[in-house]
């Protein structure tokens, strides 16, 4: 059983794939782990706070994150997605 003191590991995209869809990409990361609810919650919502100009879609789940980009904006994507990933996850506790 793990300590409930015990800090989670940060979470951080594992695995990147960027398709071509038409004159855009479709980026697709998976997650070295799952998101807590209310991880994803924020994520969600940081990213919509800040909508950055070139993405058409973009969507988050538990286990991995994609969007819709011009092909300038994928390198940029990566790094936000990294820098949200950092600020959303640290201070969540899991619900007992």
């Amino acid at each position: 059983m793990r300590d409930m003191g015990q800090a989670r590991k940060p979470v951080k995209v594992t695995a990147k794939s960027v398709f071509e869809v038409n004159h855009s990409r479709l980026g697709i990361g998976v997650f070295s782990r799952p998101l807590l609810d209310a991880e994803c919650r924020n994520f969600r919502k940081a990213w919509e706070m800040e909508a950055m100009p070139g993405f058409e879609d973009f969507q988050v789940d538990k286990s991995r994150v994609s969007f819709l980009a011009s092909p300038e904006r994928v390198p940029d994507a990566w790094n936000r997605i990294d820098s949200l990933l950092a600020s959303t996850t640290q201070n969540v506790k899991k619900a007992s």
